[in-house]
């Protein structure tokens, strides 16, 4: 006998179906926005990509053939370059596919740890490069006489390494506490926050390599500019100098004044060659960590 209102087992997989999905999209909203969101984002996703890889393997390429580079300083950008392929590498691919599908998240527990790694490692990386490299500036602007005894190839070599060792034995508490939550159907399975290994771990994190590193890099560039105000008051003076021994004939050539401003010259000469290297390194690195810092606190 046919029944009156369909297949009844049709009808309860539908209302089931129906049950199944919308707790997901209440929960967790679409699996993927509009389009007009969806399209723009991949495409800057996708030129950050493809230019940050070419970018940062064309430093590292250029660095490691080219001996007159084999620099602490070049070193340095070098460790920075290796950093954001790390980032990039293991995580705007699997940024692109969570733009078109939120979910469920289809890499597996194994990358997902690996990736929260990298993220982790790559980031406490260069931070303590940035803050080691603007010490080294430090040094080497207000102090440079013991810069020529501290500035060795050898030394930040040995610096760097020690860099990426702590960075990732920091890293690891953090990426093991990430894993594949699901939320129970295979329909809702989320790589995010899974257990506690170490208790205000994310908060320790961020006061070691945010709050800390920011805080000595502020003390080192006021440091640096009180030292540049003092050169733009001495070059003003040599100005000064220079005009009044026209004015006399006086030949200065060999007295202590002119050689204080030659020298004044030399250091203002260095001073902009190393603000311009790393200026917007630092200021770029420094908003991706405050992003990173925000959606830390908010597990």
């Amino acid at each position: 006998m046919e029944e009156p209102f369909g297949n009844s087992s049709n009808t309860s997989n539908f209302v089931g179906e129906q049950f199944l999905v919308d707790p997901l999209k209440a929960t967790f909203g679409p699996v993927r926005d509009q389009l007009y969101v969806v399209i723009p984002i991949s495409i800057i996703y996708a030129s950050i990509f493809v230019t940050g890889t070419v970018g940062n393997i064309s430093t590292c390429i250029v660095i490691a053939r080219n001996k007159s580079m084999h620099t602490a300083t070049n070193y340095y950008l070098f460790s920075l370059a290796v950093s954001d392929l790390l980032l990039l590498i293991f995580g705007l691919p699997s940024e692109i596919y969570q733009v078109w599908y939120k979910y469920p998240y289809v890499f597996g527990e194994a990358f997902c740890i690996l990736r929260g790694l990298a993220a982790e490692t790559s980031t406490n990386a260069s931070v303590l490069t940035i803050t080691a490299f603007t010490a080294e500036r430090y040094v080497a602007i207000c102090h440079p006489f013991l810069s020529q005894t501290m500035s060795k190839l050898s030394r930040a070599v040995k610096l760097i390494l020690f860099i990426w060792l702590v960075a990732l034995v920091c890293a690891v508490p953090q990426a093991l506490q990430f894993g594949i939550v699901s939320y129970g159907t295979p329909e809702a399975l989320m790589c995010e926050y899974k257990r506690q290994i170490l208790q205000f771990s994310f908060e320790l994190s961020t006061f070691l390599f945010f709050i800390i590193p920011m805080t000595l890099i502020m003390v080192l560039y006021i440091l640096i500019g009180l030292k540049l105000k003092k050169s733009t008051l001495i070059k003003k003076n040599c100005r000064q100098h220079h005009r009044r021994s026209e004015s006399t004939r006086v030949k200065v050539g060999s007295s202590r004044m002119d050689r204080h401003c030659r020298h004044s010259r030399s250091t203002r000469r260095v001073l902009k060659m190393l603000g311009k290297c790393v200026y917007g390194i630092d200021f770029r690195r420094f908003c991706f960590l405050l992003r990173d810092t925000g959606l830390r606190l908010t597990y």
